[in-house]
C-alpha cells in the first residue's frame, strides 16, 4: 500500500511540473496554425485570381483579437450572384496583428498571373504576435512576395 502511495506522488509531482511545459506548447502550437491559416488563405486568393485572371483581394476586416481577414472576389459576369466574401476567423486567444502589410485596410491584391499588384518592389508582411495574453508572446511573420510566393517564419520565438 506504501509503495501505491509512493507511486502516485511521484507521479502527481511529475503531472505538476509537465503541466506549464504542455500549456506552453499548446499556446505555440495555436499561433502556428494561426500563421498557417493567414498563409492558406493568402495562396487560396492568389490561386482564386489565376483560376479568374482578375484581381482578388484579402483584406483585413477585423485588427483585433479575434482577427478576421475578408478574401474578396470580382462579380461574375450576371445572372451569376455576386458569391459573398470568404471570411478567416481566427480564435481570440491565438493571436493579436503586430503588424500589417502598409496598404489602405492591409489589403493584399493579387492580379490574374498570381503577382502582388499593390506591392510591386517591397513583400507584403503580416506579422501576428501570440498567444494573447502571454507575458513574453512570440512572432510569426507571413511574407507575401512581389512574385505571389507565401513564406511562414517565426521571428521572434520563446
Amino acid at each position: 500500500m506504501i509503495e501505491l502511495i509512493i507511486v502516485m506522488a511521484l507521479m502527481a509531482m511529475m503531472a505538476l511540473i509537465a503541466t506549464p511545459w504542455f500549456v506552453r506548447l499548446y499556446q505555440r502550437n495555436q499561433l502556428k496554425s494561426a500563421a498557417r491559416e493567414i498563409q492558406t488563405t493568402l495562396l487560396a486568393a492568389r490561386m482564386t485570381a489565376v483560376k479568374l485572371n482578375q484581381q482578388v483581394s484579402v483584406v483585413v476586416s477585423s485588427a483585433v483579437p479575434p482577427l478576421e481577414l475578408q478574401m474578396i472576389q470580382p462579380a461574375p459576369p450576371a445572372p451569376t450572384p455576386t458569391p459573398a466574401p470568404s471570411t478567416l476567423k481566427l480564435p481570440a486567444s491565438a493571436a493579436t496583428f503586430y503588424a500589417t502589410p502598409n496598404s489602405l485596410g492591409g489589403a493584399v491584391i493579387f492580379g490574374g498571373d498570381g503577382r502582388v499588384v499593390n506591392f510591386p518592389t517591397t513583400p507584403a508582411i503580416y506579422s501576428i504576435e501570440g498567444p494573447v495574453g502571454m507575458r513574453t508572446p512570440n512572432r510569426i511573420e507571413v511574407r507575401v512576395s512581389t512574385g505571389g510566393r507565401v513564406e511562414v517564419t517565426p521571428t521572434v520565438w520563446q
